[in-house]
């Protein structure tokens, strides 16, 4: 796919942003699904929507703009430029969960248990996006050989404008991407089976602790799959992306001990 789909009034419309507006329409539609179920006031999702989307296209912009704070530090006034192009999905995630617990605080409602109905569409938000990303070939995986086996082998094939530098005579790349939906789509079968079993039989899991769970294995794959990226530096250990996600698995680990252990009720 290429990176402008096309222009309105002579702005450009961008592939990944259309990729973003997806992410967020199945993300909703998944979370008003589930809101229902548990019979809780789609009044309340409408509230948390209308004041985490601004939230996390404010913090989506940020993230892009301090990852790339040499390309603005010279035209900060550029920062301010949303139409042409940059935005941090991850960045966007996290204002959109600081838009819930001020919410919450504000209102006087669990933030644990609103997290705990949501985490479901954060996951598959993340797999929508990794598919988009995937189908533009952002990002790869590492190379395989020219001469692929034709042995049912799972390779993307990139286009020759889209290989790296270095890379050009390489024709099948990991789908890192690929495996990355796919992996955070079991992801959500995992929380959704958890919450249906502790909700039918278990009774034990303390509010919260399903976003946790979520969090965690979702920060998990991205850790994991992490170390197979052809843009991976490999003579640093910890690049910005394995650290932001080995840092949220630890931080849910905690958290997940610490809910699950104690009878405080945080941000409740």
């Amino acid at each position: 796919m290429g990176l402008i789909v096309g222009t309105v009034f002579g702005l450009p419309i961008y592939t990944y942003g259309l990729v973003v507006l997806a992410a967020v329409l199945v993300g909703a539609a998944v979370a008003w699904m589930n809101v229902r179920l548990h019979g809780e006031r789609t009044g309340t999702l409408l509230d948390l929507l209308l004041l985490g989307l601004p939230a996390a296209l404010v913090c989506g912009r940020l993230g892009f703009v301090l990852h790339h704070f040499a390309d603005y530090a010279s035209h900060l006034l550029t920062v301010l430029c949303i139409w042409q192009g940059g935005l941090s999905f991850y960045g966007g995630m996290l204002g959109f969960l600081l838009a819930v617990v001020a919410y919450s605080l504000v209102q006087g409602v669990s933030a644990w248990h609103w997290l705990d109905l949501l985490v479901p569409a954060f996951l598959v938000a993340i797999a929508v996006h990794e598919l988009g990303i995937f189908g533009m070939q952002l990002t790869m995986g590492s190379p395989f050989p020219p001469d692929l086996p034709n042995d049912h082998t799972l390779a993307e094939y990139v286009e020759y404008r889209y290989r790296p530098m270095g890379f050009q005579d390489m024709l099948y790349f990991f789908p890192i991407a690929l495996y990355q939906a796919g992996l955070q789509l079991a992801v959500f079968v995992l929380v959704a089976l958890a919450a249906f079993v502790d909700g039918r039989f278990l009774h034990c899991l303390r509010p919260g602790c399903l976003f946790l769970l979520g969090l965690g294995l979702a920060a998990a794959v991205r850790l994991g799959c992490g170390f197979f990226y052809l843009s991976s530096d490999p003579g640093s250990v910890l690049p910005l992306g394995r650290l932001l996600s080995g840092g949220t698995l630890l931080a849910a680990i905690a958290l997940f001990v610490v809910r699950s252990r104690t009878s405080q009720r945080l941000f409740s």
